[in-house]
């Protein structure tokens, strides 16, 4: 009889709070009713799109100034580079192995840049103070971790990253005006070369990804990085000199120069997330 009494309202008690769970677990059983998940572990986008690459920073620095004292002008040294801005094209692709973060790999395609170049002692030869070098071209790959803050079921999805870059320059001839300039003022013969060497540095980037709708896989993306970048650039131009023998050949000069161009990249463009 003991046994009955505690035994009801023990299995009164079991059933209630079954029934409870049961109540909340939603239609199915096992979880709440909610919104499901859009960006979650597992999640992948892909994303296409417009870069415009603005360089932040482009003076120059000569070095070894006392073998080229024709480049330096009242302890002033050398070089000051102009690249202009210039607009790609990007894609990106990304996976969240874990909610809120995710791995990114870009490709920033390529872009010739407009180079100018002032060299202060041209002046006092009678020359003009800024020169047309030629276009140079950029390829730029970009890899960073990104952590998403909002809950995995916004479909507005800001986000920011840092990670690493490797850029890579092509080397190009010169115009015309500089070699004739670097005839005069440094005695060159025949065309020089401009060499911008790779560079690899860190990448901080926001960002944002917007769902057309919360059933849509498809996205737009706009993000903003910021590229630490040191770059060394020749300005390669032969000479005539002479030999230990006293025979007539050619030498290379090498006027070496680094600078930070530490450029932006203003992404736009659509996405698909599976």
């Amino acid at each position: 009889m003991k046994m009955t009494r505690i035994l009801t309202p023990l299995a009164l008690a079991v059933s209630a709070t079954l029934g409870t769970q049961q109540v909340l677990a939603g239609p199915s059983g096992y979880e709440p009713v909610g919104p499901p998940k859009l960006y979650h572990a597992g999640t992948a986008v892909v994303r296409l799109g417009g870069s415009y690459v603005d360089p932040d920073n482009t003076n120059a620095s000569l070095r070894n100034p006392d073998i080229f004292p024709e480049f330096v002008v009242d302890g002033r040294r050398g070089f000051d580079f102009d690249l202009d801005s210039e607009w790609s094209w990007q894609f990106s692709a990304m996976f969240m192995p874990f909610d809120h973060f995710s791995v990114e790999y870009m490709y920033v395609g390529e872009s010739s840049h407009d180079t100018d170049i002032r060299v202060d002692n041209f002046v006092n030869d009678g020359f003009r103070r800024n020169f047309r070098l030629n276009d140079l071209d950029r390829t730029t790959n970009v890899l960073t971790v990104n952590w998403f803050p909002v809950c995995p079921e916004s479909w507005v999805q800001p986000y920011v990253g840092i990670g690493t870059h490797y850029t890579d320059f092509d080397s190009v001839r010169v115009r015309e005006p500089v070699n004739e300039a670097l005839a005069v003022v440094g005695d060159a013969v025949g065309p020089a070369r401009l060499s911008v060497g790779s560079s690899w540095g860190w990448v901080g980037q926001v960002g944002i990804d917007i769902l057309f709708g919360r059933d849509s896989n498809w996205l737009v993306n706009a993000s903003a990085i910021y590229l630490d970048m040191d770059l060394t650039a020749d300005l390669d131009y032969a000479v005539r000199g002479l030999t230990n023998d006293d025979e007539e050949r050619l030498f290379y000069n090498s006027v070496r120069t680094k600078f930070d161009p530490d450029p932006w990249l203003w992404n736009i463009g659509i996405g698909y997330k599976f």
